[in-house]
């Protein structure tokens, strides 16, 4: 028998699931650090003495380790399981009340059923997200602050599905440690694909030809990967977009677009079309996908592990965990 690490309840070895709560069950009691097999009800390793299958990773420690990389240089999820997960993400908001007696107020209150939403009213940036936290200037027409707001939304919804992912293949729960390795991972080699997936999203909300892809230019700018390698990423961040659109529609639904073109007339925007021709179909099957961002973590993971780079992951980890 297995018992559960959140609830108790005993399971089967066969099952995946707790029968009780729905918690995912952990493997068997292998060390993560030195690998040693042992019993059902060792806390801590016969072996090396440290903590076996933590309930979260609270450290850079517990999660660099050989027994982890090996889990993701193997993770594989079947689409089920991954259908499972997005709806696990985006079901708070079967539960939620969507307020608001204008269009932006509306997408704040989407917005807000995932992440805490604070005006700004300085710097350059339209916005931001960090963490938990989503960043928009309030000085800008309303129309401008909804498209921030939603391509803010959209980084989060990415950034908890990557997130998510890898709980799954870790088997543990969400953690200002596993965070701030995510965070790591979406600001470097996945930086492109997190920025045409905001602003493939967000531009499938709002009216025609007011599309621009400004950020994700600049990172064209300054990227060494060739072509090819920028041509992958694209079709990763369309893939997810089309998911998280796919969700997403339900609440900013026909009535709520109709409402933002015409915020779009009343702030007197006018189309220019110049980015639209970075809109693309290009997509891929769920199980490809999931595959090659699995192939793009464990590279990450390689690198993120190197000890050089420790200080810049715990300054991500506090910022998240105090949410600055």
């Amino acid at each position: 028998m297995k018992e559960c690490d959140v609830c108790g309840t005993p399971n089967l070895r066969a099952n995946n699931y707790c029968t009780h709560c729905g918690n995912r069950i952990a493997m068997d009691n292998i060390c993560p650090f030195c690998g040693e097999l042992n019993s059902d009800d060792s806390s801590y390793c016969s072996n090396c003495n440290k903590q076996i299958r933590p309930v979260s990773i609270d450290s850079f420690e517990k999660l660099f380790t050989d027994y982890n990389k090996l889990l993701l240089a193997k993770a594989e999820i079947s689409d089920e399981d991954y259908s499972k997960l997005l709806s696990n993400i985006f079901r708070k908001l079967k539960f939620s009340k969507i307020v608001g007696h204008t269009p932006k107020e509306k997408i704040l209150s989407i917005a807000g059923v995932f992440a805490e939403c604070r005006p700004k009213a300085r710097g350059e940036e339209l916005g931001f997200e960090f963490g938990h936290v989503l960043y928009y200037d309030d000085r800008l027409d309303d129309s401008v602050q909804i498209a921030t707001i939603i391509h803010e939304l959209t980084h989060f919804l990415l950034f908890d599905i990557i997130e998510s992912l890898l709980c799954d293949v870790f088997q543990v729960k969400q953690s200002s440690t596993l965070e701030g390795f995510v965070w790591y991972c979406l600001s470097n080699d996945l930086a492109l694909m997190n920025e045409y997936c905001a602003h493939t999203v967000e531009g499938r909300f709002i009216p025609h030809g007011y599309q621009r892809y400004a950020s994700f230019e600049s990172l064209l700018e300054e990227t060494t990967f060739d072509d090819e390698k920028i041509g992958v990423l694209m079709v990763l961040g369309n893939t997810f977009a089309g998911e998280i659109i796919g969700q997403l529609e339900d609440y900013i639904d026909h009535d709520l677009r109709e409402a933002i073109k015409l915020q779009y007339k009343k702030d007197l925007k006018n189309p220019d079309y110049n980015s639209i021709g970075y809109e693309s179909m290009d997509s891929v099957k769920t199980d490809v996908k999931n595959q090659i961002i699995f192939n793009y973590l464990f590279d990450s993971f390689d690198e993120a592990s190197d000890v050089n780079n420790r200080e810049n992951l715990e300054f991500l980890k506090e910022g998240i965990k105090n949410r600055v």
